[in-house]
């Protein structure tokens, strides 16, 4: 049993990391450390109690910004990557709409991208372009630049898709991207400690996700080049906090473990993907060896092997899902943010599955401390799953 899965009775293997990460115990203990007796507002800096909090915030901004090799100034804290999102796509469009109203997304965005950039079309006049990935999963960059026009204001593309793992061509794209004028922004929320950053000096926008990264839930982040024609039209309003785009108390707290969070993950990145290549490789093996003929979704030289999508031989996703649940496996039918459970997933559906083969697609998000134990056990219950599914088609049979 590993140590996260533990924690929760009954349950035996925690392998859902592309949904949320478990807060890594020793950034969590040092965060609490330093915010010891730091209660004070951030924002009230006339008095001492503020100060300790406004410099603990600066703290974090520091840290975040340096793992991504941004400049402090440049880091925006969120309540979470969803609304870093929708500020991001929301926000460039409305600044720019005078410049032009039209903006191209990928087809296999996460949602809070996908759905604001819809919303833009539907309610407020904005022409939307879907750009559509390869049967791999890569948003090619000549696919994208079919699809710009000389008022195309904004290009959205994830850097790691959140279902199938697929590492995208950022750098190409942002090129291609502001090649015509237009804005790039990236959501990165998948992509510390998983793959380098590189990429993220040529996006103008970049959204980071704290409980990605083995951070506390409720915290996120979105970069903005400083540039000075970028420029955020802001989603709600208040104290203009966070320089008037995401006005509101900062949360001190989760923003300081998120920074000390990220700024781990990115030093650990290659002992972690390391241990993580070799349980997921063996995974795959054990899951496949139990349902023979299933596929292993999307190009994996192209992936990170933290996110194992696997399209199922013989059995429904959610009967495997909900299954292995009950025998204390943790795994998952694909985002935890998708709107409608019941549909297919927009992603599987884009790279040329059908509705049928989407609903025998399920995910595995391997992490930090996922343990062979939880591989082996994981893999067991597959295992006898598929026994019981093949006594049970003989037995019916037999009744025939």
């Amino acid at each position: 049993m590993g140590p996260v899965s533990g924690r929760i009775r009954g349950m035996k293997a925690y392998l859902d990391n592309m949904a949320s990460t478990p807060a890594d115990p020793d950034v969590m203990n040092r965060a609490a450390a330093r915010l010891a007796g730091i209660f004070g507002n951030p924002h009230s800096t006339l008095h001492p109690f503020g100060r300790e909090a406004a410099a603990v915030l600066s703290e974090a901004r520091a840290l975040v910004a340096g793992a991504i090799s941004a400049r402090p100034d440049e880091i925006v804290f969120t309540p979470s990557a969803t609304i870093a999102d929708n500020l991001a796509v929301l926000g460039i469009a409305r600044a720019r709409k005078r410049r032009g109203r039209h903006i191209v997304v990928s087809a296999i965005e996460h949602p809070a991208v996908l759905m604001a950039a819809l919303h833009l079309r539907q309610e407020e006049d904005f022409e939307v372009d879907l750009v559509m990935p390869d049967q791999g999963g890569i948003v090619r960059p000549e696919a994208v630049a079919a699809l710009l026009r000389p008022d195309t204001t904004l290009v959205s593309v994830m850097a790691v898709n959140n279902e199938i793992g697929t590492i995208q061509p950022i750098q190409a794209i942002a090129s291609v991207a502001k090649g015509c004028g237009a804005f790039f922004h990236t959501d990165a929320s998948q992509a510390p400690g998983r793959i380098g950053l590189d990429f993220v000096r040529h996006a103008d926008l970049v959204t980071l996700s704290s409980h990605k990264v083995h951070g506390p839930r409720g915290a996120g982040a979105l970069m903005i080049r400083r540039r000075r024609d970028i420029n955020i039209k802001p989603l709600f309003f208040g104290g203009g906090q966070e320089g008037g785009i995401c006005s509101g108390t900062a949360n001190v707290d989760a923003a300081l473990a998120f920074g000390m969070a990220l700024d781990r993950a990115v030093k650990r990145r290659e002992v972690d993907s390391a241990h993580v290549a070799r349980l997921s490789a063996e995974l795959a093996r054990g899951v496949m060896a139990a349902f023979p003929g299933s596929v292993v979704v999307g190009d994996r030289e192209m992936s990170i092997p933290h996110c194992l999508s696997i399209r199922l031989e013989g059995i429904p996703g959610e009967t495997f899902v909900s299954r292995m649940a009950r025998v204390g496996v943790a795994v998952s039918l694909g985002s935890a943010c998708h709107g409608d459970p019941a549909a297919p997933s927009h992603v599987l559906t884009a790279i040329g599955m059908t509705a049928a083969e989407a609903r025998r697609t399920v995910r595995f998000g391997l992490g930090r401390f996922t343990t062979a134990e939880e591989i082996a056990y994981a893999e067991q219950m597959a295992t006898s799953l598929a026994g019981e599914l093949l006594s049970g088609r003989q037995a019916a049979e037999a009744r025939s």
